[in-house]
């Protein structure tokens, strides 16, 4: 659910932008899914909430995310499949431990606040507010961590701050009131929970497992642990009672063209461009989710928006990072060339 974003090196450091078409490709299809899924899942929560199954939205968190972890899961599991069990072996109980940490923030806890705060908010304001993920990281890094602050930290957060503030802002003169409270709240808890699970992914990554393992093994588990939801809250026919609409957007659009083709792109993207450039473009994601959820949703784009937008993006870009903090483990970049691969998976 969320991959990596990050500040780009100053422009006297930074790589140069891929020339060749076979790497801009899968740069701008990730871009481009990894925009879209805010977008497409508002888009399924309403299109369900107007087509009730037995009185039921069809559209929950638990069965969206059991079948798109379970596209990912599959993705990162089978090529390491035949070493899987003794690699499984060789975990120590602390290991265990911190798998388990990293899946229950990154893969259960933030996706289920991601879902809920985007039933609350608009796409718009969800997006923007899941931008503080990047500096909320970077001080748990700090804190947790003892890694430094990237240089012009202080001020790519209080810019970020500030194009979240402004929307808000012009809401409240112009209706008195802002967004819901519930859908903030939650919201804040998927800043956490995403930032937590790019400062345990780091610890992770440093241990050097095999992706079948380190995202695999957990992916598919959080799969199962979302399906068995389904089955207590809803039973059996949350999943088999349902329209070709459902099959065709939750199945063939959101868990494997959204999850499991962004993925793919973005191993596609590592294995011919350096950490900073996939990073710099990824930026680019935001853009294209306030723009799909204007053209697709009918949200109100509007001038506080597109400054808040600019302003969020500014922030983004402004400061510097050795690598990129990533909200959401991405389970296949970890098979590219090791000559890329930051100090996290």
């Amino acid at each position: 659910m969320r991959p990596p974003i990050g500040w780009p090196p100053r422009p006297s450091q930074a790589p140069p932008l891929p020339s060749r078409v076979g790497a801009l490709l899968p740069l701008g299809l990730y871009v481009l899914l990894r925009g879209l899924d805010a977008t497409v899942l508002k888009g399924l929560q309403d299109y369900g909430l107007a087509h009730l199954v037995r009185g039921e939205n069809p559209i929950s968190f638990c069965n969206v995310f059991f079948l798109s972890h379970l596209a990912v899961g599959l993705a990162a599991l089978l090529p390491g499949r035949r070493t899987l069990a003794t690699d499984l072996a060789l975990l120590g109980p602390a290991d265990r431990r911190l798998l388990a940490l990293n899946a229950g923030l990154g893969l259960f806890l933030g996706p289920v606040a991601y879902y809920f705060a985007l039933e609350s908010l608009s796409v718009i304001s969800q997006t923007l507010l899941f931008a503080l993920v990047l500096p909320v990281s970077a001080l748990l890094a700090r804190w947790r961590l003892g890694e430094a602050l990237p240089p012009g930290f202080w001020l790519s957060l209080a810019l970020i701050g500030a194009g979240l503030l402004l929307p808000q802002s012009a809401m409240a003169i112009g209706s008195g009131r802002m967004d819901d409270p519930t859908g903030l709240a939650w919201a804040l808890v998927g800043v956490l929970a995403f930032a937590g699970s790019a400062v345990s992914g780091r610890s992770v990554a440093c241990r050097r497992w095999p992706v079948s393992v380190a995202v695999g093994v957990p992916t598919l588990l959080s799969a199962l642990v979302f399906g068995v939801i389904a089955l207590v809250l809803f039973g059996p026919h949350h999943f088999f009672l349902l329209r070709l609409w459902w099959v065709v957007g939750v199945i063939g659009v959101y868990a494997l063209t959204l999850s499991l083709g962004r993925e793919l792109a973005l191993r596609r993207a590592y294995r011919r461009c350096s950490v900073a450039v996939v990073s710099l473009w990824g930026s680019l994601a935001l853009v294209v989710a306030v723009l799909s959820a204007a053209l697709l949703l009918g949200e109100p784009l509007g001038g506080p928006v597109l400054a808040g937008s600019a302003l969020v993006l500014a922030g983004v870009g402004v400061s510097r990072w050795p690598g990129p903090i990533q909200s959401d483990p991405s389970p296949v970049s970890g098979e590219r060339q090791p000559s890329r691969t930051p100090p996290w998976s």
